[in-house]
C-alpha cells in the first residue's frame, strides 16, 4: 500500500513547466527611450494551469519596465495596445497590473530606487486559450537592468474524491 500511496503523492505535485527568460533588451535609438521585444508563446487549453510572469529591475523615477500578453488580432507580429488583454510591471514607483478585461488598472506602491522583483501569477480561469504573443517593454532614462522571465505551468495530475 505504502508504494502506491508514494506514486499517487508524486504524481500530486507532478507538474510541466515551459518558459522564457527574455535576453535583455538593446539601448533605445530614440530619443522618447522606448524599447520592446515581441515572443509567440501559445497559451491553449487546459484547465490546471497558470501563468507566471517575474520581473526584476534596478528601478529609478523614470523607468518603467513592463510585460503585456494577448492576442495579435492582426498578425503583425507586435502587440498593440489595444491587443493586450493583461499587463504587469514597474512604472516610475509603482507595480502595476492593467486588465483589458476587467477595464480596471491596480497599483502598489514601490521605492523609485533600488533593486526590486516581482512576481505575478494568473490562474487558469482568467487565462485566454487565444493569447498567442508576449510583449516586454522598457521606457526611461535610468539604466532599468531588467530581467523578465515568464512560464506556463501545468499541473500533470488531479484528483477527485466522490
Amino acid at each position: 500500500m505504502k508504494p502506491v500511496v508514494a506514486i499517487c503523492v508524486a504524481l500530486l505535485y507532478a507538474c510541466t513547466v515551459f518558459g522564457i527568460e527574455v535576453p535583455a533588451l538593446p539601448q533605445s535609438e530614440f530619443a522618447d527611450t522606448e524599447v520592446s521585444t515581441n515572443f509567440v508563446f501559445a497559451v491553449g487549453e487546459g484547465s490546471n494551469r497558470r501563468l507566471v510572469f517575474t520581473v526584476e529591475l534596478e528601478a529609478s523615477p523614470t523607468n518603467n519596465v513592463e510585460v503585456a500578453i494577448g492576442c495579435d488580432v492582426d498578425e503583425d507580429g507586435s502587440l498593440s495596445l489595444d491587443e493586450a488583454a493583461l499587463t504587469v510591471g514597474y512604472d516610475c514607483g509603482e507595480w502595476f497590473v492593467r486588465s483589458s478585461a476587467n477595464d480596471s488598472v491596480t497599483y502598489s506602491d514601490a521605492a523609485d530606487s533600488g533593486n526590486f522583483r516581482r512576481t505575478y501569477e494568473v490562474r487558469s480561469r482568467h487565462i485566454d486559450p487565444s493569447w498567442n504573443l508576449v510583449k516586454v517593454t522598457r521606457r526611461g532614462l535610468g539604466v532599468a537592468n531588467e530581467n523578465v522571465t515568464f512560464s506556463l505551468v501545468e499541473s500533470g495530475f488531479g484528483l477527485t474524491i466522490r
